[in-house]
C-alpha cells in the first residue's frame, strides 16, 4: 500500500474521532492490523475497505486513489442515493460472503489483485502491485515482500521480527547484520545470538544423535538398556555448558545443571536402589535453587548498573 493511501487512512480516523483501538474493535480486527495498514505496511483486504468506506462515509475510489467527489453538486440527487446503494449492495454481498462458514474466500481482479482469505485456518494472502502479503492471524504471524524488501514479523511474545533494508543489510529484532550471511553465522534457527565461535560450534554440535549412539553402544555391548538411559540427563548438561562458555552465566549453568542431577539421582535411587524415599526430598530443593539462581542474577544486574 502506497503511503497516501497510509496518510488517508490515518486522516479519515482522525476525522471521525477514532483510535486505533476503537477502529479496530469496530472492524473486528487487531490494533496492530490497524497501525500496520496506517504505516503502510499492509493492506486492508476487500472487506476491510469496504467497511471502511461504509464508516467514513466515503466511497471506495475517494478512499483508495483520493478522488475526492468535488462536483457533486452538479450530479443528480439519484446518482448520490446509487453511489451509495452501491455501497450497501457491496457490503451486504461481502456479509454474505463472511457467512460462508469456513470456506475459502477468493477475490480476483484488475485493480485489486488476488485476494485469498481461508476463515478455518486463519490465514490471508494477497498478492497484487504492492507485492506479496501473507497473515496468519492465530499465529500471529505476517509477512510481506514487496519493492521495499522482505518484511516478517511474529506478533507472538516469542517471536521474531525481520525485515530487509535497502541497504541491503538485514535487521532481526533490532539487531541489523551486514548480510545474510553474518546474520547465520551468529544466530541459530530459534534466533539465539552467539557471542563466540566456539559457542556456536559447541550448540551446533549435534550431541543428541552421539548420546543415542552411545546408548545404543551400552545396549548392545554391555546389555545395559536401563542404565543407558541416564545418559539422556547429559543433553541439558551439554547445552548448558555451551551457553556458558558462550554468555558466561555461572548461575544459569547451575539452574540446568542441578534439576538434570537431582532428578537422575532420584530415577537412580528408586529405579535401581529401589529407595525413593526419602529421595524425593532432592527434587523439592530443585524450585529453591532455581528461584536462588535468578535472585544472585537480579542482583548482579543491580550490582552492574549502579
Amino acid at each position: 500500500m502506497d503511503l497516501a493511501m497510509a496518510q488517508r487512512l490515518v486522516d479519515r480516523r482522525k476525522a471521525a474521532g477514532l483510535s486505533q483501538e476503537a477502529l479496530a474493535a469496530q472492524l473486528g480486527v487487531s490494533r496492530q492490523a490497524v497501525s500496520k495498514w496506517e504505516r503502510s505496511e499492509s493492506s486492508p483486504d476487500t472487506d476491510n475497505l469496504i467497511a471502511l468506506a461504509a464508516l467514513y462515509g466515503v466511497s471506495l475510489d475517494e478512499l483508495l486513489y483520493g478522488e475526492a467527489d468535488n462536483d457533486a453538486d452538479d450530479l443528480e440527487d439519484g446518482s448520490a442515493d446509487t453511489e451509495t446503494a452501491d455501497v450497501a449492495d457491496e457490503a451486504e454481498d461481502s456479509a454474505e460472503h463472511a457467512d460462508c462458514g469456513d470456506k475459502p474466500l477468493v477475490d480476483i481482479s484488475l485493480a485489486r489483485g488476488i485476494h485469498v482469505i481461508d476463515p478455518n485456518k486463519g490465514e490471508e494472502v494477497h498478492v497484487g502491485w504492492s507485492g506479496i502479503h501473507v497473515t496468519n492471524e492465530r499465529k500471529g504471524e505476517e509477512v510481506h515482500v514487496g519493492p521495499g524488501g522482505v518484511h516478517i514479523d511474529t506478533l507472538e511474545d516469542d517471536g521474531h521480527s525481520v525485515r530487509t533494508n535497502d541497504d541491503g543489510t538485514v535487521t532481526i529484532d533490532g539487531e541489523t547484520f551486514s548480510s545474510w550471511k553474518e546474520a547465520h553465522d551468529k544466530l541459530d534457527h530459534h534466533g539465539k545470538h552467539f557471542h563466540t565461535k566456539l559457542g556456536r560450534a559447541w550448540n551446533k554440535f549435534p550431541f543428541p544423535a552421539v548420546v543415542a549412539l552411545a546408548y545404543l553402544a551400552l545396549g548392545i555391548i554391555c546389555s545395559a538398556w536401563s542404565m543407558g538411559l541416564f545418559l539422556v540427563f547429559l543433553i541439558p548438561v551439554y547445552y548448558a555448558i555451551g551457553d556458558f562458555i558462550d554468555r558466561r552465566h555461572l548461575s544459569k549453568l547451575i539452574e540446568v545443571i542441578y534439576p538434570a542431577a537431582a532428578i537422575a539421582w532420584f530415577l537412580y535411587m528408586w529405579l535401581c536402589l529401589g529407595q525413593p524415599h526419602p529421595a524425593w526430598i532432592i527434587l523439592i530443593t530443585i524450585p529453591i535453587v532455581k528461584a536462588l539462581m535468578r535472585w544472585c542474577r537480579k542482583q548482579w544486574k543491580c550490582r552492574k548498573q549502579a
